[in-house]
């Protein structure tokens, strides 16, 4: 299950990059932008013995965010922008509710979640700032218990531009466009000590009307490895990938910019490892704490991920 989009730190600089280079089309304000939130989950991403659980099963989770990226790697500018920083920190109220109805073999649950975001961009002698909500994630889902070791998920995150947005600012905290997600994901225990969590989705991104710009589609996952070294305490490593599978259009009134591709398409890659931790206290409640560093960027910012969450489960 997965908030919605932290942050969106590649329009930012882009907007930013915009305004100091010719050789991008003046009205390409938002290219790679992504409703992703890439590593917002880690370990334990689904509960195990799924069909032992209450009828109704409410897990409170709570989400801090942290992002700093001091290099951004955009290849129709010949790699790395000089002189930008961002910083974007979010915290992320989400609520889960696992019903006892049966839908395809599985049990039918559902979760939403709604950030609060604030993101600072720096470049060019050039800073904005904004804090306010940001995009709000809704979706139904349906897990599978596939015995005590292993369970599987499948969802459609819908993403709603429910933040503050403005097309003349460098600093949003909404995208201000829909995204339509499929995502499958498992946690399994492959042994009694060893957890091994993937979540993957699939973004549709529909068009940005205030600026007649779509984002292309992207292929994504979030994975988790761990060992338990105690009985409250696992450590392991996690991290996240993301590719953009097709290009960014412009649309606009004259044949010109009509659903043309956007210079190279500004297709976004990334791929991020760190050391994580995850405690279980209370019996059933957990707290985790993961890091990442990002690596082999093109088209994004390059930078760190800091996410703490702590999860409280209720049966009623």
């Amino acid at each position: 299950m997965n908030p919605s989009r932290v942050s969106s730190p590649l329009r930012l600089a882009i907007s930013l990059v915009l305004l100091s280079s010719v050789c991008l089309s003046a009205q390409a304000t938002e290219s790679g932008v992504d409703n992703i939130g890439p590593g917002t989950d880690g370990f334990f991403m689904l509960p195990l013995d799924v069909n032992s659980l209450a009828d109704n099963m409410v897990a409170l989770n709570l989400y801090y965010n942290f992002y700093k990226a001091r290099k951004l790697n955009i290849s129709s500018l010949g790699g790395k922008v000089p002189g930008v920083e961002i910083t974007s920190e979010a915290v992320i109220p989400r609520l889960d509710y696992l019903t006892p109805l049966r839908l395809a073999g599985g049990r039918l649950g559902f979760y939403a979640a709604q950030p609060w975001l604030k993101q600072r961009v720096q470049a060019y002698g050039l800073e904005d700032e904004r804090e306010s909500m940001g995009d709000t994630t809704v979706a139904p889902i349906i897990l599978w218990d596939m015995g005590k070791n292993l369970t599987l998920g499948a969802a459609l995150e819908i993403t709603l531009p429910t933040g503050e947005y403005d097309a003349t600012r460098l600093a949003n905290t909404s995208n201000n466009f829909y995204t339509y997600k499929p995502l499958f994901s498992f946690t399994w225990l492959p042994t009694e000590r060893t957890e091994l969590s993937l979540k993957t989705t699939y973004s549709f991104n529909e068009e940005n009307h205030d600026t007649d710009y779509r984002s292309g589609q992207i292929f994504h996952f979030d994975y988790s490895a761990s060992y338990k070294v105690t009985d409250n305490l696992n450590l392991g490593l996690n991290g996240y990938y993301l590719k953009q599978t097709t290009d960014d259009k412009q649309y606009g009134k004259t044949v010109q910019f009509n659903g043309q591709d956007v210079n190279d398409g500004v297709r976004g890659e990334v791929f991020a490892v760190g050391p994580a931790l995850y405690f279980t206290f209370l019996k059933y409640a957990s707290a985790e704490l993961r890091w990442a560093k990002e690596f082999d960027v093109e088209n994004r910012p390059e930078g760190q991920m800091l996410w703490a969450k702590v999860t409280i489960p209720y049966a009623f």
